[in-house]
């Protein structure tokens, strides 16, 4: 959670830095906020999220509402729906597009999560470690707990506890078996 403004300028540098540009150059920082409409999204994202914890001043109240109606239109042109207040530093959206987290999901930092996904249902919310990557079209349902490093595969249904540094797949997710490393080590 953004409770300062230095917390805001680490959350903002980590989404920034996950993604292809320098954020520490600005010619190729805005290249790539040009490119990247899901990197613009992030930073208003994080911004809202301060304005929301820190001000309580009548006017920022305004401000927080204000912020907050733009948030949701913009997200609306991305597919997003996506609370404040939810994720770690470190979030990363590759692709624009449908993405639904339960208000009473939380996320861990480093996370990237892919369109099509859904986190969170009206059974509960599931709690997701650091460093989680979310392929596309996954449905994460329930109570579940996703530890840190696992690898959620494209299209799985995780309805149970995902073990750290698992990667898992299918309907309902399983434990994929490691790729074989003679068999890998032969392929081009």
């Amino acid at each position: 959670m953004i409770r300062s403004f230095e917390d805001l300028v680490h959350h903002v540098g980590a989404d920034l830095g996950r993604y292809d540009f320098d954020e520490r150059r600005l010619p190729s920082l805005l290249a790539g906020l040009l490119r990247e409409p899901q990197a613009r999204w992030l930073i208003r994202l994080r911004v809202t999220e301060y304005v929301h914890n820190r001000v309580r001043s009548p006017v920022g109240r305004i401000a927080d509402a204000f912020l907050r109606w733009r948030l949701q239109r913009s997200a609306i042109k991305l597919g997003y729906t996506i609370p404040i207040n939810r994720f770690g530093p470190g979030l990363k959206l590759p692709h624009w597009g449908t993405i639904v987290v339960s208000g009473d999901a939380t996320i861990g930092a480093n996370c990237t999560l892919h369109p099509s996904t859904l986190i969170g249902w009206k059974d509960g919310a599931p709690r997701i470690g650091d460093d989680v990557y979310i392929g596309n079209g996954a449905k994460l349902i329930g109570p579940v707990a996703v530890g840190d490093g696992a690898v959620i595969a494209p299209g799985a249904v995780v309805n149970r506890d995902v073990a750290p540094a698992a990667v898992v797949g299918g309907i309902p997710a399983r434990p994929l078996r490691p790729r074989d490393t003679a068999v890998a080590a032969d392929l081009p």
